[in-house]
């Protein structure tokens, strides 16, 4: 059984595959989403987001003429729209509702509701030490872009007073877009379906670095329709090797002490929209709740 929180997100999803389907935008599942759909035909159980991803062409239309015409509760966030915004794709999320994870607090431009990612997928060079090089400097564009849109005081994670010592530099030469434009710039040189390796620009992490999702164009040629909770959704017609590169035997459930989502969360809220926590943050309240610990869960 869904809580309020999935069945909100699942809600948002159909709403988005309807205009896909409407304008012939290429979709399909991909992280976590795809897993549960092909392990569970559904969520991943302690799962709390949905993921989906659009060859650059598709993305680009969606994000800057589409969405319009989702419902008016339905909005969209990305690195255009929201200074703070350190990530190069889209959410749409329902404004009515509230997630707001630690990272954002301070940041109220970025707050959002209960939303699905959009990955903008692009073209590699055929050669792949080539593609693994071009990985490997969006790799460090996107952390000049964290470091460009993140606060001061919310620096964290590691080497956080080099962090400190470089932002001010980093500040001077840059706009807050400089870094998102130059991603858009460099992943836009090789067109998706014409080259042999593509690329999620997805925020890496330790377990799963950047040059770990430089898959095989094939992988992601042709999808196939698969049942997620009450609808049909589309997933690479190669999930199996797409899968197991990017998480190993994904078939096995992990122990019970990591079965988390990922998201450090602070406040999940079905009842109140993002906006009033936003002008909360603004006031400097929120923050203060953060300090003491309190949180807000409706499941």
């Amino acid at each position: 059984m869904l809580n309020k929180f999935q069945q909100t997100e699942l809600n948002v999803l159909k709403e988005v595959i309807k205009i896909c389907n409407k304008h012939d935008l290429k979709y399909y599942a991909i992280g976590g989403t795809c897993i549960g759909a092909v392990r569970h035909n559904g969520f991943i159980p302690w799962d709390d987001d949905i993921d989906i991803a659009m060859p650059r062409k598709d993305y680009e239309r969606f994000r800057n003429k589409y969405y319009k015409e989702l419902p008016k509760k339905y909005k969209l966030l990305d690195c255009d729209n929201s200074k703070s915004n350190t990530f190069v794709f889209s959410k749409v999320h329902d404004s009515t509702t509230t997630m707001i994870d630690k990272y954002a607090v301070g940041s109220p431009d970025r707050f959002t509701g209960a939303f699905v990612d959009i990955m903008p997928v692009d073209g590699l060079p055929d050669n792949y030490r080539e593609a693994t090089k071009l990985a490997g400097k969006i790799q460090l564009l996107l952390q000049l872009n964290i470091l460009r849109r993140q606060k001061m005081r919310s620096i964290d994670g590691h080497y956080i007073i080099l962090k400190k010592i470089l932002k001010p530099f980093v500040n001077l030469f840059s706009n807050y877009n400089t870094f998102s434009n130059l991603i858009y710039k460099k992943m836009s040189k090789y067109k998706y379906g014409s080259s042999k390796y593509v690329l999620f620009t997805w925020r890496p992490n330790k377990s799963r670095p950047l040059h770990r999702r430089v898959f095989k164009y094939s992988f992601f040629k042709d999808t196939i329709e698969w049942p997620f909770e009450d609808i049909m959704i589309r997933i690479p017609a190669k999930y199996d090797d797409y899968l197991k590169q990017d998480f190993g035997d994904y078939m096995k459930l992990p122990d019970e002490n990591n079965r988390n989502s990922g998201h450090d969360a602070f406040i999940y809220d079905m009842d109140k929209p993002c906006s009033y926590y936003a002008k909360k943050d603004r006031e400097g309240t929120l923050s203060a709740l953060l300090t003491e610990g309190v949180s807000h869960n409706n499941d």
